[in-house]
């Protein structure tokens, strides 16, 4: 019988949407196509059929626009998470923290990015 090697542990929300900003700065193709389509490519790239009523929406940023989102409420016992969870679920970012993302966005619009910037990326690249 062979043995199966440990099972990929999937990605957390954090660490998929990396990859998909690392993909989208090295690949203006996938980066227009996850525009314009971001369920159609997560079903592609995942290869599963995502809910029908899920509404996915991308917003892409300008040197004029910065977006923030606000992660749905927790429901239930997930609602009521001490101080330091809530910073775990943050992913524990800070005023300098934000700044230091400010700051990077900025010189990634003005054309400061390297593809250094983007290493590692490849979410399902082909």
């Amino acid at each position: 019988m062979a043995e199966e090697g440990p099972k990929a542990q999937p990605l957390s929300r954090r660490d998929l949407q990396e990859k998909i900003i690392a993909r989208a700065w090295t690949d203006d193709e996938f980066r227009r196509k996850f525009a314009a389509d971001p369920k159609g490519q997560f079903e592609e790239h995942l290869g599963t059929r995502l809910p029908e009523g899920l509404v996915m929406t991308v917003h892409e940023e300008t040197p004029n626009s910065l977006h923030f989102v606000i992660p749905m409420k927790p429901s239930g016992e997930a609602a009521e998470l001490s101080d330091e969870d809530l910073e775990k679920v943050a992913g524990g970012i800070d005023v300098t923290m934000m700044l230091t993302l400010i700051a990077s966005v900025a010189a990634v619009v003005s054309g400061g990015a390297s593809a250094s910037a983007a290493a590692g990326a490849g979410w399902g690249k082909q």
